[in-house]
């Protein structure tokens, strides 16, 4: 069999292309990207218009206002490779009312992300009554919202406040360990809210799942540049007095030397 190979280049060639193992691909991470663009109508429409044509994984979006007037921020975050993160970068820059597009993944950076949620306050099983009070699970209409609130009307079994306050203190202690404060108080559910970063997010929501969510809506990740320098104290960073120093040094270089000529 090696003789036959031997013989033929082309069945060895082909047997090390079958035997070369193949690249590792590139794994697919979550990157933040802060896109500054025109406060203009249809800005907004003709920036989510390419991402969604090209398909890009998009995680959550994120518009704001800024400082200026005119100028307003866009957070992105995706999930993708960073060839495809690169390509939406150069895609997003090429439209005329984006005014730059900055890649925070890799720099030091505050991330924040709002959470808004309602955690019901007599158990999992028990659905606040009225058709805006929690988050529907099916598809429903006017007439069957009616008839499901009058129905949980008259299956509700008598008021027990000293579980539903038990309930409460439980919801306030958890939400004193993550920051987060209790907005408003109802006979069947509360409101909490929490600023954090999005792991803390779904941590809490997790913890928080067994007490029955209502109802919960979050603004997606926003994140911003940290300051260079930390203190007004500080000297200018190590690089830059290097590079000024190189350069007065190749300039003294440059000078011609006149020591080794003759007296005029």
């Amino acid at each position: 069999m090696e003789t036959w190979y031997i013989n033929n280049p082309a069945a060895l060639a082909v047997s090390n292309l079958i035997k070369t193992p193949a690249a590792p691909k590139a794994p697919s991470t979550i990157r933040t990207l802060n896109c500054f663009m025109s406060d203009e109508p249809g800005a907004l429409t003709r920036t989510t218009g390419i991402m969604a044509a090209r398909g890009y994984n998009i995680e959550s979006v994120v518009v704001s206002r800024t400082e200026l007037p005119s100028l307003s921020r866009m957070t992105i975050t995706v999930k993708g490779k960073p060839v495809v993160v690169q390509q939406m970068k150069k895609q997003l820059e090429d439209l005329s009312e984006v005014w730059a597009v900055v890649d925070l993944t890799e720099a030091k950076t505050v991330e924040r992300e709002i959470l808004l949620i309602k955690l019901s306050t007599m158990g999992p099983d028990h659905i606040a009554c009225g058709g805006n009070s929690c988050t529907p699970r099916e598809r429903t209409t006017p007439s069957t919202r009616q008839e499901h609130s009058e129905d949980q009307e008259a299956e509700l079994p008598q008021h027990q406040i000293l579980e539903r306050c038990k309930r409460l203190e439980y919801i306030c202690s958890l939400s004193s360990m993550f920051g987060a404060k209790i907005v408003d108080v109802g006979a069947e559910c509360c409101i909490v809210e929490l600023c954090a970063k999005s792991e803390r997010v779904n941590a809490f929501m997790k913890l928080v799942a067994p007490f029955g969510i209502l109802e919960a809506a979050r603004s997606g990740r926003m994140a911003m540049s940290r300051t260079a320098k930390l203190s007004l104290f500080e000297h200018d960073p190590p690089e830059t007095q290097s590079t000024e120093e190189g350069e007065a040094a190749a300039q003294a270089q440059a000078a011609a030397d006149m020591s080794n000529l003759p007296p005029s």
